[in-house]
């Protein structure tokens, strides 16, 4: 891949993305249902996997092109400018993808460690004080529909909101003084955290991670990442809500939760898991949202989070189509980009045979000089 090509595949994926998670975040004000908002995000960050697929793997179709009528001296400027500042850049994306994963295996690390370490696992005693719901062994609600057989419930000291985490087997981790104190409270924590790993929540973190890290540059998916996280927030509020007792009673169990963390935040410990929560303006938003519920009479039973995935996957399509006009040697005799050099190699050792280079024109003889100099 040439520096031109790399330089119009990049601009054009920053676009790309940008545009899609506009539409999601357009989108996602019209889905009144957590749980389709739930998997319309994880649509969106799934779409965006495919983009930088698609954008590396594949030739795109050119509409546009500079004008012909530059002189030769500015196109030759803007290839030079353009081979520069792709270098650049590219080093920089590295190092952050290499920053962002050695942060994020650290993390890893220190939750493991914390697991092992200061976590112990619940008592027969404080496993029969869990509140009823739950069944003798404590592994899961009665009333599962897809029971967590392995789950393992841990009691931490050292804690003041609770998290969970999956790996291998899912776990949730109950603060001490959760355990030891009010059965409702206690309820309503296990059933919300219970939510996220019964919904595959840790394998949508995992799918926004590998998102975030890939595009640590990019404020669309940090806003993305952000609203993923509240919906899923929104989802196991509404699930625990309804099935511990009254949205009262569970308001109260975040304020309980929230007045604890506000105290001592537990942000570091649980970094890389799916924590209760201890951010101000989130905890805000979800008590906003369960009051909501509780005045609504009826459930939302309309098809608005299928429409809206469904527009969203056209969406993903369209915006793949976007590709700017960047290319100083892109060729006038084709619409097509070059396959890239790695997917062309690999055509070509199969026997199928695609074009990787431009069309000869007087750009594509401007680049050679350029190079030869």
């Amino acid at each position: 891949m040439s520096a031109s090509l790399a330089f119009e595949v990049a601009v054009a994926l920053v676009l790309q993305v940008s545009l899609l998670v506009l539409a999601s975040v357009w989108l996602q004000r019209h889905v009144r249902d957590s749980r389709g908002l739930c998997r319309m995000w994880t649509v969106c960050f799934v779409s965006i996997l495919a983009l930088i697929a698609v954008a590396f793997l594949l030739p795109h179709r050119r509409v546009f092109f500079l004008p012909p009528s530059l002189a030769s001296h500015t196109l030759l400027e803007i290839v030079a400018w353009q081979a520069r500042l792709i270098k650049g850049l590219a080093v920089i994306w590295l190092i952050g993808i290499a920053v962002s994963l050695i942060r994020r295996a650290f993390q890893c690390w220190l939750l493991v460690r914390f697991l092992k370490q200061r976590c112990v696992p619940a008592t027969e005693t404080q496993l029969a004080g869990l509140p009823s719901g739950w069944d003798d062994a404590g592994s899961q609600p009665a009333s599962a529909d897809r029971p967590l057989r392995s789950l393992t419930i841990l009691v931490s000291a050292e804690i003041n909101g609770p998290f969970c985490w999956q790996l291998h087997r899912p776990v949730i981790v109950l603060p001490q003084y959760l355990v030891d104190g009010d059965a409702m409270h206690c309820r309503h924590v296990l059933l919300h955290e219970w939510e996220h790993l019964r919904t595959n929540h840790p394998m949508q973190h995992f799918l926004q991670g590998i998102c975030s890290t890939l595009l640590w540059f990019h404020p669309a998916v940090w806003v993305a990442a952000r609203d993923a996280e509240l919906a899923r927030e929104f989802l196991c509020d509404e699930v625990a809500a309804r099935r511990g007792g009254r949205f009262s009673d569970y308001l109260r169990t975040l304020v309980k939760i929230a007045e604890r963390c506000a105290c001592s935040p537990f942000t570091a410990t649980a970094s890389g898991a799916l924590a209760f929560g201890n951010r101000k303006s989130s905890l805000i938003r979800r008590s906003e949202r369960l009051l909501e519920l509780a005045g609504r009479t009826s459930e939302d039973r309309s098809g608005r989070p299928n429409w809206a995935i469904g527009g969203l996957v056209l969406v993903a399509i369209l915006v793949s189509q976007v590709w700017l006009p960047t290319n100083a040697i892109a060729t006038h005799r084709s619409h097509w980009s070059p396959w890239p050099t790695w997917t062309a190699t690999t055509l070509h050792d199969f026997g199928v045979t695609v074009r990787d280079f431009e069309t000869f024109d007087e750009r594509t003889q401007m680049h050679e000089l350029l190079n030869g100099s």
